[in-house]
C-alpha cells in the first residue's frame, strides 16, 4: 500500500478505520482527508507532507525572523531586519572571495569566464568573485624537473632505450631542469605541459643520440650530448609557445644494455687506461723538452762565446803581428833576438834545466841546488858550447 495510507477497516466491519499506529488517515496535498476505499465521510489521519513543511517552515521563522502580522497561520513571519543582515552577511562574503595575495616571483593569472583577462604581480589583489572571474597563481622562478626514461627509481621500460648512429642501442635516463618565461603562455598554450615538455625531451634526445656512435655517447660526448638536447628542446618549445625556458639537461645513466655490459666495461677501462697513458706521455713530454731546449740554448751560447773568444784572440795576434812587424822594420837584429828569447822562455818555462850563455867568456858559479829547491851534490859544470852555437848549452 501507499505510503501515506495507512486506514485500516473497523473490526466491526464499518466505520472509520486508522492507521497502523493508531492515527488517523492522513489528508490529501489539498487538505482534504483521504477517504477509505469503501467510501464513507472523511476520516481523521496522521500529518501528510504538507503539514512537516509548513512546520519546518514554522521553526525557520521562529529562529531567524520576529512576529508579525500576516506573516503564518500563527501571526508569525521573517523580520526584514534578519534578512537583510543575513543578506549583507552573504554579500560581504561573496566580495570578500575575490581578495587574493600573489607572493614574491609567483603571477597571478586572471580569467574572466573562462577567458584571459590580465596578469597581476606580487602584492594584494582583488578580482570579481566567481563565477564573473578567478585567479591562478603560478611561480616563474621555481625550478621544475622532469626526468625521462625513470619513475622514481624504476626504469620505464622503452623510454630510455634509443638507438645510435652506428645501430646499437644504449640505455639512457636524463633529467630536465626548467623554468617558466611566459604564465600566459604556459596554462592557455599547452593542454598538458608537463607531457609536452616529456615528449619534447625524449625526441630530442633520441635525435641527438642518433647521430653519435655508441662509445663516444658512453665515453666522451656527454657534455656536448646535454647541450645539444638543451637547445634542440628550446628550439621546439618555442615554437609550441609553451612558455617553458629550458635551463640544463643531466643525463643520469649511460649504459649499454645488459646483454654486452661486459664488454663495453672492458671498452671503457681500456679508454682510461689509454687516458691515463697519454697524460703520463705528456708530462714527460713537457718535463723532457724544455730541458732539452734548456741544455741546447746553453750550448748555443758557450758556442757563441767560444766563436767570440777565438776571433777576439785571433785579432789580437794579428794586431801584435802586425805591431811587431812595424818594430823589425825598424830594428830587425834587435826584433829578432827579442822573439828568440821570449820564445825559449815560453819553451822552458817549466822544464828542469838551466841555461847558459856561453858567449860571455866566464863559467858562472851558479847555485844549482838553491835554484832547484833540493840538496843533491853539485854536478860538475856543464863543457862549453861550440863558438857556432846559437844559444847557450844545457
Amino acid at each position: 500500500m501507499p505510503w501515506n495510507d495507512n486506514s485500516n477497516p473497523p473490526e466491526g466491519g464499518g466505520g472509520q478505520g486508522k492507521g497502523p499506529w493508531g492515527r488517523e488517515p492522513p489528508r490529501q496535498p489539498w487538505g482534504q482527508q483521504r477517504r477509505p476505499p469503501g467510501g464513507g465521510g472523511p476520516q481523521q489521519g496522521g500529518p501528510d507532507l504538507e503539514d512537516m513543511m509548513r512546520r519546518f517552515q514554522e521553526r525557520f521563522r521562529g529562529r531567524f525572523g520576529g512576529r508579525g502580522g500576516g506573516g503564518g497561520d500563527d501571526g508569525r513571519g521573517p523580520g526584514s531586519g534578519g534578512l537583510m543582515a543575513i543578506g549583507g552577511l552573504l554579500l560581504v562574503g561573496w566580495f570578500a572571495s575575490g581578495v587574493y595575495i600573489v607572493d614574491q616571483g609567483e603571477v597571478g593569472v586572471v580569467q574572466r569566464f573562462g577567458a584571459f583577462d590580465r596578469v597581476t604581480g606580487p602584492g594584494l589583489h582583488v578580482h570579481f568573485p566567481a563565477p564573473i572571474e578567478s585567479v591562478r597563481t603560478i611561480s616563474q622562478t621555481e625550478q621544475r624537473r622532469i626526468e625521462v626514461g625513470i619513475d622514481g627509481q624504476q626504469d620505464i621500460e622503452g623510454e630510455s632505450l634509443m638507438l645510435t648512429g652506428d645501430e646499437s642501442i644504449v640505455d639512457i635516463d636524463f633529467a630536465v631542469l626548467y623554468r617558466l618565461s611566459d604564465a600566459t603562455e604556459y596554462i592557455f598554450n599547452v593542454r598538458d605541459q608537463q607531457e609536452a615538455i616529456r615528449g619534447v625531451a625524449e625526441a630530442s634526445m633520441r635525435e641527438v643520440i642518433g647521430t653519435r656512435e655508441l662509445e663516444l655517447v658512453i665515453t666522451r660526448d656527454r657534455g656536448a650530448i646535454e647541450l645539444a638536447v638543451r637547445d634542440l628542446m628550446q628550439s621546439v618549445l618555442d615554437e609550441y609557445e609553451i612558455g617553458v625556458q629550458v635551463l640544463q639537461v643531466q643525463m643520469l645513466k649511460v649504459a649499454p644494455p645488459p646483454q654486452v655490459i661486459d664488454a663495453f666495461d672492458d671498452v671503457v677501462r681500456a679508454g682510461q687506461d689509454a687516458e691515463t697513458e697519454i697524460n703520463r706521455a705528456q708530462q714527460y713530454l713537457n718535463q723532457v723538452v724544455p730541458q732539452a731546449r734548456g741544455q741546447a740554448e746553453q750550448i748555443r751560447q758557450q758556442a757563441e762565446a767560444y766563436s767570440e773568444q777565438v776571433v777576439r784572440e785571433a785579432s789580437g795576434e794579428a794586431l801584435r803581428f802586425n805591431a811587431l812587424e812595424a818594430e823589425y822594420r825598424r830594428s830587425p837584429r834587435v826584433t829578432r833576438d827579442r822573439i828568440y828569447l821570449e820564445t825559449m822562455e815560453r819553451v822552458y818555462e817549466n822544464a828542469d834545466r838551466i841555461i847558459v850563455d856561453s858567449k860571455s867568456g866566464a863559467v858562472p858559479v851558479i847555485p844549482l841546488d838553491t835554484l832547484r829547491g833540493t840538496t843533491r851534490t853539485p854536478a860538475p859544470p856543464a863543457a862549453p858550447a861550440p863558438s857556432g852555437a846559437r844559444g847557450g848549452n844545457r
